[in-house]
């Protein structure tokens, strides 16, 4: 794994929707909208129904979350998801 890279799991009812490695990720909590890079502080939020997009270098991928939780440590994110589904 790269310097600037973390861990990140979408789970939702069904199972494991993705596992990967990401180096920034954006989503709409019930705070707002965030960014998270690698070392972020320890974070947990509710999430709103919206598109998570996953950066990994310069490749995107956007997911859409039928809202949940997120659990942010320094080199790991989780998001526990009501559904999700891939978006082009």
């Amino acid at each position: 794994m790269a310097d600037n890279m973390f861990e990140l799991r979408i789970i939702e009812p069904d199972g494991l929707f993705f596992e990967g490695e990401a180096n920034f990720i954006e989503f709409t909590s019930v705070e707002g909208k965030m960014g998270v890079y690698k070392n972020h502080i320890p974070l947990t939020t509710i999430l709103e129904p919206c598109t998570v997009k996953i950066y990994n270098g310069e490749e995107v991928k956007k997911v859409k979350i039928g809202g949940g939780f997120v659990e942010i440590l320094k080199t790991k994110i989780t998001i526990l998801a009501e559904s999700a589904s891939w978006l082009e």
